[in-house]
């Protein structure tokens, strides 16, 4: 049971991808994965007038990346559906999935149910496994944002994730 207060630890915030293509099979991201930093990498623009002193600057969009650090576990679906990308040299749409981050200790409107984000990706694998003699292979790259994210309902017991657009309101 996650707490509800205190600080957030990394094992309470859970990224699920989309190993299954277009019927949607969501694996946890987790075993051989040892860093999954998310970076938000903000636009800025910066503007100063003749009539100012001092300059400002703005927040005009955000291009983030998901980079992950993972040892090559040949029985974890996600590491291997990375790894065969990098190893296929995969570009264009046959590199592209769907996660879903899952703030569990955050509540969703449906009882049961935890807070979620659905973020379409571009897998960007830039070692697909490799090391040094008698180490693990390691996978290292990016999850590259494509678009803005999606907010819903993650569903534990099911693994499914439901849009907030998509939910019914409770009469």
């Amino acid at each position: 049971m996650t707490q509800k207060t205190g600080i957030a630890t990394r094992d309470e915030l859970l990224s699920y991808m989309n190993t299954g293509g277009e019927s949607p099979k969501y694996d946890l991201i987790g075993e051989g994965f040892s860093e999954l930093t998310e970076n938000l990498n903000p636009k800025t623009k910066d503007s100063q007038y003749i009539h100012q002193k001092s300059g400002t600057s703005s927040i005009i969009g955000y291009a983030p990346t998901f980079d992950f650090t993972a040892e090559l576990d040949k029985g974890d679906p996600v590491a291997v559906f990375i790894a065969e990308i990098g190893r296929d040299r995969k570009v264009g749409e046959a590199c592209e999935t769907d996660i879903v981050n899952v703030y569990t200790w955050m509540d969703a409107k449906t009882a049961g149910k935890q807070v979620a984000y659905q973020q379409k990706v571009a897998v960007k694998v830039d070692n697909s496994g490799s090391g040094a003699g008698g180490e693990a292979m390691a996978l290292t790259g990016s999850l590259m944002y494509k678009g803005d994210a999606v907010k819903g309902e993650w569903d534990p017991k099911t693994k499914s994730f439901t849009a907030d657009s998509e939910i019914t309101p409770a009469s």
